[in-house]
């Protein structure tokens, strides 16, 4: 089972990271400046790493999943380019085309 803790970005910065070439490093300086709030630690059954991230990524932007997401998630945002997922103790950065293990 992987524990997944879900860290979005502050709103001001979304856009930034389709502009950035350093995608990770930039994270990596938002998340140790406080750029980033907790928003559900939950846990996933017979999934870990990059996969785990990615049925996060599903769970919160899934239409048909609305009632799962409430119940395990509440009512944050979806997770979106520029978030953290984090498994098991490594972060994962959504991307505009997947995850970055960062």
């Amino acid at each position: 089972m992987a524990v997944v803790t879900v860290k979005l970005v502050k709103e001001d910065f979304l856009g930034d990271f389709y502009f950035k070439k350093d995608l990770a490093a930039f994270a990596r300086k938002l998340d140790s400046e406080g750029n980033y709030r907790v928003c559900g630690i939950i846990d996933i059954p017979g999934l870990e790493g990059e996969d785990a991230a990615e049925e996060m990524f599903d769970l919160t932007n899934n239409p048909s999943r609305e009632d799962e997401r409430e119940e395990m998630y509440g009512n944050y945002r979806s997770v979106s380019v520029g978030d953290i997922v984090n498994v098991d103790g490594s972060d994962w950065l959504c991307c505009s085309q997947g995850w970055w293990k960062i």
